[in-house]
């Protein structure tokens, strides 16, 4: 379901090499190239009539790249209610946050008011398969954080490194120094294949980050101005995790594209389950993002967000008056 940009590319491409046959539903705004030709079936998942296509397929795994909301994912079990095996795309962000790190699998559901309507539509869909799914049948979310990697649609290494190369200040929310995690693009492919293959029964969630890449803010920008050779012009703004006090963080029109608010999960599970890859330094994952940005000129042309300036107004507003 999806898998024709970013992350879900990679998972076809890993599938294919793998030797599994693959079919892909999408909407048809894009056409990878893969190494082997893949079946498509063009529609739209919040169309039941588009979904109830699905009914014709006999597949042994549906990876779920795509399911934003618990209607799009009811609308799949409509489809194919007995799939032996199902695996979701899940994020940590379903979590009520705990100050005690990192969070294990088990930690409450929230919605926490920070990840605004996303988080309450992933819960659902989460919870649509605990009721729905028989226990008798593989079902398996994966909850990753940040995703990096090259050509993120995303921009956050870019958002980052083009304010670097400018030479241009870059805004911290708060203090900058919330940590987060991280998890390479190529990492989370390799484990939602690997999650196909896992055949546990029952509903089963794992966090799946890149092991020991946990960075503050500051500490994110310290890096990418290591990798680009760069000095950084850092300012701290407060405003909370958002950098302006808003109850819900916007990823598109952001002070920075991650909230100053800590964001850990605990990676036991999913290391005994064999879901990880082995240590990739954020300072490579930075290197091959910068290497794409140099090589693609459309992306080096960036503008500020309108949160940007409307924190930078603020602050000249505050040193007129001082």
């Amino acid at each position: 379901m999806g898998g024709t940009r970013f992350l879900g590319v990679g998972v076809v491409e890993g599938l294919l090499q793998a030797g599994h046959e693959v079919v892909v539903f999408h909407r048809g705004s894009r056409t990878p190239s893969w190494s082997r030709p893949v079946q498509h079936i063009l529609g739209d998942r919040t169309a039941p009539g588009d979904m109830a296509r699905l009914a014709e397929l006999e597949p042994d795994t549906v990876i779920d790249m795509s399911a934003y909301t618990r209607a799009q994912t009811e609308l799949l079990l409509d489809a194919m209610p007995g799939v032996p095996r199902l695996v979701h795309v899940s994020t940590v962000n379903v979590y009520r946050p705990s100050p005690v790190l990192p969070w294990p699998e088990d930690t409450p559901y929230g919605p926490h008011p920070l990840w605004g309507p996303y988080a309450i539509e992933k819960i659902g869909s989460e919870l649509a398969l605990r009721e729905r799914r028989s226990p008798a049948l593989s079902t398996v979310a994966i909850r990753f954080p940040l995703v990096l990697g090259p050509g993120n649609y995303i921009p956050r290494e870019e958002f980052v490194l083009n304010r670097l190369l400018d030479d241009e200040l870059i805004l911290l929310p708060g203090d900058g120094q919330a940590v987060h995690h991280y998890v390479w693009i190529q990492h989370a492919a390799q484990a939602l294949i690997r999650a196909a293959e896992l055949g546990t029964a029952g509903f089963c969630p794992f966090n799946v980050a890149s092991r020991r890449c946990i960075t503050s803010l500051e500490g994110f920008v310290d890096v990418c101005a290591e990798v680009s050779g760069t000095k950084p012009q850092i300012q701290t703004v407060g405003g909370g995790p958002t950098g302006e006090d808003l109850p819900v963080f916007n990823g598109v029109d952001c002070v920075f594209p991650f909230s100053n608010e800590n964001t850990i999960a605990d990676l036991s599970a999913a290391d005994t389950a064999g879901l990880l890859q082995p240590f990739l330094p954020l300072h490579d994952m930075v290197a091959e993002a910068l290497q794409v940005l140099q090589t693609e000129p459309g992306r080096r042309q960036w503008s500020r967000t309108a949160a940007e300036r409307r924190v930078i107004d603020r602050l000249a507003h505050q040193a007129g008056h001082q």
